[in-house]
């Protein structure tokens, strides 16, 4: 199952670009719930919570998508700061 990883990435990517954010919400659950999948795809599992923040953060609920912005950052803190995502997720804790 863990190549579903990238298929079920782009699935929720579409439903997030479409404004459905139900569905891209439970896509992006089902990437993080991939235990091996953290393995392999790593980075996947972690935009994962990245775009939760975004999902949640559209639909005006500031709390839930602080805590998965946290857990992003929290996750890749030793990243390259220069990351288009790690910046966004830094600024919008600190809005």
């Amino acid at each position: 199952r863990i190549e579903h990883a990238l298929f079920i990435d782009s699935l929720a990517s579409i439903y997030y670009k479409q404004r459905d954010f139900d569905k891209a919400r439970e896509e992006y659950e089902k990437i993080i719930s991939l235990t091996a999948g953290r393995l392999y795809y790593g980075d996947l599992y972690t935009r994962s919570f990245y775009m939760l923040g975004k999902i949640y953060q559209e639909k005006g609920l500031e709390e839930k998508a602080k805590e998965n912005y946290k857990k992003f950052l929290d996750i890749w803190k030793n990243a390259d700061s220069e990351f288009p995502e790690l910046i966004d997720a830094k600024k919008q804790l600190n809005d």
